[in-house]
């Protein structure tokens, strides 16, 4: 189903993808903004039935990206134009404080709250709040999503706040960045992407004149039927539905679903509930379950670019070090890198390991500082492997890598253009000293530098095959040149030149006159 397909599916959605036209916002974002607010808008006794386990609430989150991290606020003012109807919002705060936001009020006569929506403008707020000491902010925001109990006991009864399983409503909407994402994704076994709906910021088909504003959505509930319990459950219409839930809680028991996906299931049905809400239905038709596919692709697409343009993002930094260190703009104690790196190789000969006791086995706090660093030049090289499959990351040795010389000691150090170091005697004890460079070192400019390590990695995959980052590094005579391995294998990944496979580079053949 295309877009417009999509949006010209039923008059609601048409007026939505209007109204994000009309005030130059991107259509998916406020689609996912106004999904979120009709959540909020509907009672926490409306829930979904249990086709597996209990009953389902549909408390919705949703994350808002684009790569300048702008547009979160416009789909936002639009989507509350588009659906008018009255919403608590809380800003962000501790764990602790979602549960007190639903804390039934002491005074007489003043309203509990039992829907609100906690708003949450920059990404970089929640990660501070998470990152706190004993913060428990991740997994109430976990707790919240599943609509189960949240809060804690204290000793004071005072202090004490338990909010009982759907006795609320709270939705979500986060404004991020790709590359400061991790706050989520650092908990994918965990769940949280899952729980998330992701959307663009940004819509390539925003057309350059706006259409008038449409009338506001009917923000009119349809007329719930409790239970002798009083919950509502939204009804699903094809026998399919149940039977693809069932399906996909299967696969996931058997171990045959990615990890990313283990809660994509539960959000489709959220999804489908309250598009189905949305046009004054309370039994998901065959139209919403489809309607509701479509959001999880578009949703699964974003978030899948964003762990890519995170991942790019930490190769760029790692490049940017690269560069900044060959030009003498930052100054670190390679041959101290050298040695964390060997030791990280060292312990890993004994098996795969965890991050943690990783970087404890270390020793030194020096040392333990520049494990990430270290570990991320060692995973680009190619001689380890980083699962975060599991609970956190695990590193192991890359397959085949002979650990014996792995990384080469570094006896010069490169402080920019004018100096080099003396290198004379590199096995005695004697301080090293800094002696002017050559005139032909000092008019190398950083472009001919790299395009002579490009030379040097043709020539050693020309003659040699196919090789990984950990052998081919040391063929790199000088510590410059294996400075400026990452940006040059980069430069001839991006010109195709070279093609990386697993944790191996090799030549592709095309023709080479850089």
């Amino acid at each position: 189903m295309t877009d417009d397909e999509f949006f010209t599916a039923t008059d609601q959605l048409r007026t939505i993808r209007d109204w994000a036209h009309a005030r130059y916002a991107a259509a998916w974002a406020v689609l996912l903004q106004v999904l979120v607010r009709v959540s909020a808008t509907t009672d926490p006794n409306v829930q979904l039935p249990g086709v597996i386990g209990g009953r389902a609430s549909l408390n919705l989150l949703a994350a808002f990206v684009s790569p300048s991290g702008g547009g979160k606020g416009i789909s936002d003012k639009v989507a509350r134009l588009a659906w008018p109807a009255p919403i608590i919002e809380r800003p962000i705060g501790s764990g602790e404080g979602i549960a007190a936001t639903f804390v039934p009020p002491k005074k007489e006569g003043v309203e509990p709250i039992t829907r609100a929506l906690i708003t949450v403008p920059e990404i970089d707020t929640l990660a501070g709040l998470a990152g706190r000491q004993g913060s428990i902010l991740l997994a109430q925001l976990k707790s919240m999503a599943m609509g189960e109990q949240l809060g804690q006991s204290n000793a004071s009864e005072a202090n004490t706040r338990i909010i009982p399983e759907h006795s609320y409503r709270a939705c979500m909407s986060v404004g991020a960045q790709p590359a400061h994402c991790s706050v989520i994704f650092s908990d994918t076994t965990g769940g949280t992407p899952q729980r998330f709906l992701w959307a663009m910021t940004i819509d390539p088909e925003m057309p350059e004149d706006a259409p008038d504003d449409p009338e506001p959505l009917d923000t009119r509930l349809p007329l719930w039927a409790p239970g002798m319990d009083g919950v509502v459950e939204i009804g699903y219409g094809p026998d399919e539905i149940p039977a693809t839930i069932k399906a996909a809680h299967i696969a996931r028991q058997r171990g045959d679903a990615d990890a990313l996906d283990g809660h994509a299931m539960l959000t489709r049905c959220k999804v489908a509930a309250v598009l189905a809400i949305l046009h004054h239905r309370s039994v998901v038709s065959e139209l919403d379950w489809e309607l509701s596919g479509v959001v999880m692709e578009q949703s699964n697409r974003t978030r899948d670019w964003v762990i890519a343009e995170s991942k790019r993002s930490a190769r760029q930094k790692v490049r940017e070090r690269a560069m900044s260190r060959a030009a003498g703009e930052e100054f670190i104690d390679q041959r101290r890198m050298d040695t964390v790196k060997r030791r990280i190789l060292t312990v890993l000969e004994r098996g795969p390991l965890a991050g943690g006791k990783l970087r404890a086995a270390l020793g030194r706090r020096e040392y333990r500082d520049l494990f990430d660093r270290a570990a991320m030049a060692l995973e680009f090289e190619g001689s380890i492997t980083a699962d975060s499959s599991g609970s956190g990351t695990r590193y192991s040795l890359s397959e085949g890598l002979n650990t014996e010389h792995p990384v080469q000691p570094l006896n010069a150090q490169y402080r920019g253009p004018e100096h080099l170091l003396n290198t004379e005697h590199p096995g005695s004890n004697q301080k090293p000293r800094l002696v002017p460079a050559t005139q032909g070192q000092k008019d190398m400019t950083e472009r001919e530098r790299t395009d002579s390590v490009k030379r040097r990695v043709m020539e050693v995959l020309t003659t040699e095959g196919s090789m990984s980052g950990g052998y081919l590094t040391p063929k790199l005579s000088g510590r410059l040149a294996r400075d400026l391995f990452v940006p040059a294998v980069e430069e001839l990944i991006t010109e195709g030149h070279v093609e990386r496979i697993g944790n191996k580079y090799t030549a592709t053949g095309k023709d080479q006159t850089a």
